[in-house]
Protein backbone atom coordinates (compact mmCIF):
# COMPACT_ATOMS: atom_id res chain seq x y z
CA UNK A 1 0.00 0.00 0.00
CA UNK A 2 3.11 2.39 0.80
CA UNK A 3 4.18 1.70 -2.59
CA UNK A 4 1.09 2.38 -4.50
CA UNK A 5 0.90 6.02 -2.34
CA UNK A 6 4.43 6.52 -3.76
CA UNK A 7 3.34 5.81 -7.29
CA UNK A 8 0.23 7.56 -7.22
CA UNK A 9 2.40 10.62 -5.66
CA UNK A 10 5.00 10.19 -8.43
CA UNK A 11 1.86 10.84 -11.06
CA UNK A 12 0.23 13.59 -9.45
CA UNK A 13 3.45 15.51 -9.32
CA UNK A 14 3.90 14.28 -13.18
CA UNK A 15 0.54 15.87 -13.95
CA UNK A 16 1.02 19.16 -12.28
CA UNK A 17 4.50 19.79 -14.48
CA UNK A 18 2.96 18.72 -17.19
CA UNK A 19 0.27 21.67 -16.23
CA UNK A 20 2.76 24.03 -15.99
CA UNK A 21 4.83 23.34 -18.84
CA UNK A 22 1.55 23.11 -21.19
CA UNK A 23 0.30 26.78 -19.51
CA UNK A 24 3.81 28.28 -19.97
CA UNK A 25 4.04 26.87 -23.78
CA UNK A 26 0.61 27.58 -24.42
CA UNK A 27 0.84 31.53 -23.67
CA UNK A 28 4.55 31.37 -25.72
CA UNK A 29 2.92 30.02 -28.62
CA UNK A 30 0.04 31.89 -28.80
CA UNK A 31 1.81 35.21 -28.06
CA UNK A 32 4.96 34.66 -30.66
CA UNK A 33 2.58 33.15 -33.09
CA UNK A 34 0.11 36.23 -33.07
CA UNK A 35 3.45 39.03 -33.03
CA UNK A 36 5.42 36.50 -35.83
CA UNK A 37 2.21 35.93 -37.77
CA UNK A 38 2.09 32.08 -37.87
CA UNK A 39 -1.06 30.86 -37.71
CA UNK A 40 0.87 27.30 -37.70
CA UNK A 41 2.76 28.33 -34.54
CA UNK A 42 -1.25 30.09 -33.55
CA UNK A 43 -2.52 26.62 -33.76
CA UNK A 44 0.10 24.89 -32.07
CA UNK A 45 -0.47 27.36 -29.18
CA UNK A 46 -4.03 26.21 -29.14
CA UNK A 47 -2.81 21.96 -29.17
CA UNK A 48 -0.76 23.37 -25.67
CA UNK A 49 -3.77 25.17 -24.33
CA UNK A 50 -5.71 21.81 -24.70
CA UNK A 51 -3.17 19.87 -23.31
CA UNK A 52 -3.04 22.27 -20.02
CA UNK A 53 -6.81 21.59 -19.24
CA UNK A 54 -6.36 17.70 -19.94
CA UNK A 55 -3.21 17.73 -18.07
CA UNK A 56 -5.47 19.60 -15.19
CA UNK A 57 -8.11 16.59 -15.88
CA UNK A 58 -5.28 14.02 -14.99
CA UNK A 59 -4.06 15.70 -11.90
CA UNK A 60 -7.97 15.65 -10.40
CA UNK A 61 -8.48 11.53 -12.25
CA UNK A 62 -5.42 10.45 -10.38
CA UNK A 63 -6.41 12.74 -7.23
CA UNK A 64 -9.91 10.80 -6.86
CA UNK A 65 -8.74 7.41 -7.67
CA UNK A 66 -6.44 7.82 -4.93
CA UNK A 67 -9.73 7.49 -2.65
CA UNK A 68 -10.50 4.33 -0.55
CA UNK A 69 -13.47 2.13 -1.04
CA UNK A 70 -16.57 3.20 0.01
CA UNK A 71 -20.06 2.28 0.66
CA UNK A 72 -20.67 3.23 -2.73
CA UNK A 73 -17.65 2.58 -4.88
CA UNK A 74 -16.88 -1.23 -2.70
CA UNK A 75 -13.92 -1.34 -5.24
CA UNK A 76 -12.40 1.83 -4.74
CA UNK A 77 -12.11 4.68 -7.39
CA UNK A 78 -9.59 3.62 -10.02
CA UNK A 79 -11.37 4.15 -12.89
CA UNK A 80 -11.09 7.82 -12.10
CA UNK A 81 -8.59 7.32 -14.49
CA UNK A 82 -10.26 6.06 -17.56
CA UNK A 83 -12.91 9.26 -16.97
CA UNK A 84 -9.51 11.84 -17.08
CA UNK A 85 -8.43 10.07 -19.90
CA UNK A 86 -11.73 10.80 -21.72
CA UNK A 87 -11.71 14.45 -20.90
CA UNK A 88 -8.34 14.64 -22.54
CA UNK A 89 -9.39 12.57 -25.68
CA UNK A 90 -12.45 15.09 -25.89
CA UNK A 91 -10.50 18.30 -25.31
CA UNK A 92 -8.17 17.05 -28.05
CA UNK A 93 -10.90 16.30 -30.55
CA UNK A 94 -12.73 19.45 -30.37
CA UNK A 95 -8.95 21.38 -30.63
CA UNK A 96 -8.27 19.52 -33.55
CA UNK A 97 -11.94 19.98 -34.93
CA UNK A 98 -11.41 24.03 -34.18
CA UNK A 99 -8.18 24.12 -35.80
CA UNK A 100 -8.87 22.35 -38.59
CA UNK A 101 -11.93 24.96 -39.44
CA UNK A 102 -9.86 27.90 -38.64
CA UNK A 103 -7.14 26.27 -40.98
CA UNK A 104 -9.65 26.28 -43.93
CA UNK A 105 -11.48 29.67 -43.26
CA UNK A 106 -7.86 30.80 -44.18
CA UNK A 107 -7.18 29.70 -47.30
CA UNK A 108 -9.92 31.47 -47.96
CA UNK A 109 -8.84 35.09 -46.79
CA UNK A 110 -5.94 37.07 -48.27
CA UNK A 111 -2.51 36.39 -47.96
CA UNK A 112 -1.30 37.53 -45.06
CA UNK A 113 2.64 38.95 -43.83
CA UNK A 114 5.15 36.06 -43.60
CA UNK A 115 6.46 34.58 -40.61
CA UNK A 116 9.13 36.55 -38.59
CA UNK A 117 12.28 34.45 -37.58
CA UNK A 118 11.37 33.76 -33.77
CA UNK A 119 8.00 31.95 -34.60
CA UNK A 120 10.71 29.07 -35.77
CA UNK A 121 12.58 29.55 -33.13
CA UNK A 122 9.69 29.50 -30.58
CA UNK A 123 8.66 26.20 -33.12
CA UNK A 124 12.10 24.43 -32.41
CA UNK A 125 12.50 25.46 -28.63
CA UNK A 126 8.96 23.91 -28.22
CA UNK A 127 9.83 20.68 -29.69
CA UNK A 128 13.02 19.69 -27.20
CA UNK A 129 10.84 20.99 -24.34
CA UNK A 130 8.17 18.51 -25.48
CA UNK A 131 10.46 15.90 -26.53
CA UNK A 132 12.07 15.79 -22.53
CA UNK A 133 8.60 16.20 -21.13
CA UNK A 134 7.44 13.16 -22.91
CA UNK A 135 10.30 10.90 -22.03
CA UNK A 136 9.50 11.88 -18.28
CA UNK A 137 5.96 11.21 -18.61
CA UNK A 138 6.20 7.86 -20.41
CA UNK A 139 8.74 7.00 -17.80
CA UNK A 140 6.24 7.47 -14.93
CA UNK A 141 3.42 6.23 -17.09
CA UNK A 142 5.28 2.81 -17.33
CA UNK A 143 6.71 3.36 -13.61
CA UNK A 144 3.06 3.51 -12.23
CA UNK A 145 1.03 2.01 -14.86
CA UNK A 146 -1.30 5.11 -14.94
CA UNK A 147 -2.91 4.92 -18.73
CA UNK A 148 -3.86 9.28 -17.98
CA UNK A 149 -0.46 9.49 -17.71
CA UNK A 150 0.60 7.51 -20.76
CA UNK A 151 -2.12 9.11 -22.76
CA UNK A 152 -0.65 12.60 -21.61
CA UNK A 153 2.95 11.80 -22.30
CA UNK A 154 1.50 10.50 -26.06
CA UNK A 155 -0.03 13.78 -26.15
CA UNK A 156 3.40 15.45 -25.67
CA UNK A 157 4.95 13.10 -28.44
CA UNK A 158 2.06 14.42 -30.71
CA UNK A 159 3.16 18.01 -29.69
CA UNK A 160 6.61 17.09 -30.84
CA UNK A 161 5.31 16.18 -34.37
CA UNK A 162 2.71 19.00 -34.26
CA UNK A 163 5.72 21.86 -33.32
CA UNK A 164 8.26 20.54 -36.25
CA UNK A 165 4.84 20.61 -38.65
CA UNK A 166 4.65 24.22 -37.40
CA UNK A 167 8.18 24.54 -38.03
CA UNK A 168 8.18 23.65 -41.59
CA UNK A 169 5.23 25.28 -41.91
CA UNK A 170 6.97 28.56 -41.15
CA UNK A 171 9.90 27.93 -43.59
CA UNK A 172 7.76 27.18 -46.24
CA UNK A 173 5.59 30.51 -45.53
CA UNK A 174 8.94 32.40 -45.12
CA UNK A 175 9.83 31.47 -48.29
CA UNK A 176 6.67 32.57 -49.89
CA UNK A 177 5.13 29.47 -50.58
CA UNK A 178 0.97 30.44 -50.84
CA UNK A 179 -0.52 29.43 -47.75
CA UNK A 180 1.75 26.51 -47.03
CA UNK A 181 1.05 28.08 -42.98
CA UNK A 182 -2.37 27.42 -42.89
CA UNK A 183 -1.58 24.49 -44.63
CA UNK A 184 0.70 23.68 -41.68
CA UNK A 185 -1.93 24.57 -39.46
CA UNK A 186 -4.22 22.11 -41.03
CA UNK A 187 -2.44 19.52 -40.54
CA UNK A 188 -1.54 20.35 -36.90
CA UNK A 189 -5.24 19.89 -36.24
CA UNK A 190 -5.63 16.83 -37.79
CA UNK A 191 -2.73 15.44 -36.30
CA UNK A 192 -4.91 16.54 -32.86
CA UNK A 193 -7.34 14.89 -33.99
CA UNK A 194 -6.38 11.64 -34.93
CA UNK A 195 -4.92 11.23 -31.06
CA UNK A 196 -7.92 12.20 -29.62
CA UNK A 197 -9.99 9.93 -31.12
CA UNK A 198 -7.16 7.32 -30.30
CA UNK A 199 -7.43 7.89 -26.38
CA UNK A 200 -10.79 7.80 -26.50
CA UNK A 201 -10.77 4.46 -27.67
CA UNK A 202 -8.52 2.99 -24.93
CA UNK A 203 -10.47 5.27 -22.12
CA UNK A 204 -13.99 3.10 -23.53
CA UNK A 205 -11.78 -0.03 -23.51
CA UNK A 206 -10.60 0.51 -20.05
CA UNK A 207 -14.06 1.23 -18.64
CA UNK A 208 -15.38 -1.79 -20.44
CA UNK A 209 -13.56 -4.30 -17.77
CA UNK A 210 -10.29 -4.93 -20.18
CA UNK A 211 -8.53 -7.84 -19.36
CA UNK A 212 -4.38 -7.74 -17.99
CA UNK A 213 -2.20 -8.44 -20.46
CA UNK A 214 -1.47 -12.09 -20.91
CA UNK A 215 1.96 -11.62 -19.07
CA UNK A 216 0.31 -10.64 -16.05
CA UNK A 217 -2.28 -13.56 -16.38
CA UNK A 218 0.45 -16.46 -16.91
CA UNK A 219 2.09 -14.55 -13.72
CA UNK A 220 -0.91 -14.70 -11.91
CA UNK A 221 -1.36 -18.66 -13.27
CA UNK A 222 2.00 -19.38 -11.61
CA UNK A 223 1.94 -17.94 -8.28
CA UNK A 224 -1.84 -20.09 -7.77
CA UNK A 225 0.44 -23.49 -8.99
CA UNK A 226 3.35 -22.80 -6.89
CA UNK A 227 0.63 -22.77 -3.83
CA UNK A 228 1.21 -26.25 -2.33
CA UNK A 229 -2.15 -28.52 -2.63
CA UNK A 230 -3.14 -26.41 -5.67
CA UNK A 231 -3.99 -29.24 -8.62
CA UNK A 232 -4.33 -26.62 -11.16
CA UNK A 233 -6.14 -23.36 -12.07
CA UNK A 234 -9.46 -24.36 -13.48
CA UNK A 235 -10.07 -20.26 -14.99
CA UNK A 236 -8.57 -16.94 -14.25
CA UNK A 237 -10.61 -13.86 -15.18
CA UNK A 238 -8.96 -10.39 -14.57
CA UNK A 239 -10.14 -7.20 -15.40
CA UNK A 240 -8.85 -3.48 -15.19
CA UNK A 241 -9.50 -0.76 -12.93
CA UNK A 242 -7.72 2.29 -13.45
CA UNK A 243 -3.85 1.30 -12.34
CA UNK A 244 -5.02 -2.13 -10.48
CA UNK A 245 -6.32 -5.67 -11.35
CA UNK A 246 -9.27 -7.40 -9.97
CA UNK A 247 -9.09 -11.16 -10.27
CA UNK A 248 -11.28 -14.20 -9.82
CA UNK A 249 -9.45 -17.73 -10.02
CA UNK A 250 -10.71 -20.93 -9.36
CA UNK A 251 -8.23 -23.90 -8.68
CA UNK A 252 -8.88 -27.29 -8.16
CA UNK A 253 -7.70 -29.43 -4.85
CA UNK A 254 -8.09 -33.03 -3.74
CA UNK A 255 -11.56 -33.85 -2.73
CA UNK A 256 -10.76 -35.64 0.87
CA UNK A 257 -9.27 -32.62 2.12
CA UNK A 258 -11.19 -30.60 4.94
CA UNK A 259 -12.90 -27.41 4.04
CA UNK A 260 -10.13 -26.00 7.25
CA UNK A 261 -7.88 -26.93 4.72
CA UNK A 262 -9.25 -26.02 1.69
CA UNK A 263 -10.01 -22.64 2.63
CA UNK A 264 -6.38 -22.26 4.07
CA UNK A 265 -5.09 -23.41 0.34
CA UNK A 266 -7.36 -20.35 -1.16
CA UNK A 267 -5.95 -17.84 1.40
CA UNK A 268 -2.28 -19.19 -0.03
CA UNK A 269 -3.15 -18.51 -3.41
CA UNK A 270 -4.51 -15.17 -2.58
CA UNK A 271 -1.53 -14.25 -0.69
CA UNK A 272 0.68 -15.16 -3.81
CA UNK A 273 -1.20 -13.36 -6.04
CA UNK A 274 -1.63 -10.36 -4.52
CA UNK A 275 2.22 -10.03 -4.30
CA UNK A 276 2.33 -9.38 -7.29
CA UNK A 277 2.27 -5.63 -9.16
CA UNK A 278 -0.82 -3.95 -9.25
CA UNK A 279 -3.27 -6.27 -8.04
CA UNK A 280 -6.09 -4.69 -6.33
CA UNK A 281 -7.94 -7.97 -4.97
CA UNK A 282 -8.55 -11.28 -5.37
CA UNK A 283 -11.32 -13.88 -5.22
CA UNK A 284 -10.67 -17.54 -4.91
CA UNK A 285 -13.28 -20.19 -5.79
CA UNK A 286 -12.47 -24.24 -4.82
CA UNK A 287 -13.14 -26.70 -7.25
CA UNK A 288 -12.88 -30.54 -5.54
CA UNK A 289 -11.30 -32.92 -7.86
CA UNK A 290 -13.08 -35.47 -9.72
CA UNK A 291 -13.23 -39.11 -7.40
CA UNK A 292 -11.54 -40.67 -9.75
CA UNK A 293 -8.48 -38.24 -9.32
CA UNK A 294 -8.14 -39.01 -5.70
CA UNK A 295 -8.33 -42.67 -5.88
Amino acid sequence: MAMREHELQAGSRSAWWGAFGNFALTVLKITVGILGHSRALIADGVHSGADLVSSLAVVVGLRVSRRPPDEGHNYGHAKAEAVAQKVVALFLILAGFELGDNAVRAFGQPKGGRPSGVTLVVAGLVVAVKLVMYVRQRKVAIATGSHSLMAQALDSRMDVISSLVASGAIIGAMAGLPHFDAMGALVVAGLVAWLGIEIFSQAANDLMDRAAEPRQVTQMIQAALEEPGVRQVNELRTRVSGTQILVDVEIEVSATLSLVDAHHIAHGVKSRIMKLPRIQDVMVHVNPASSTEDT
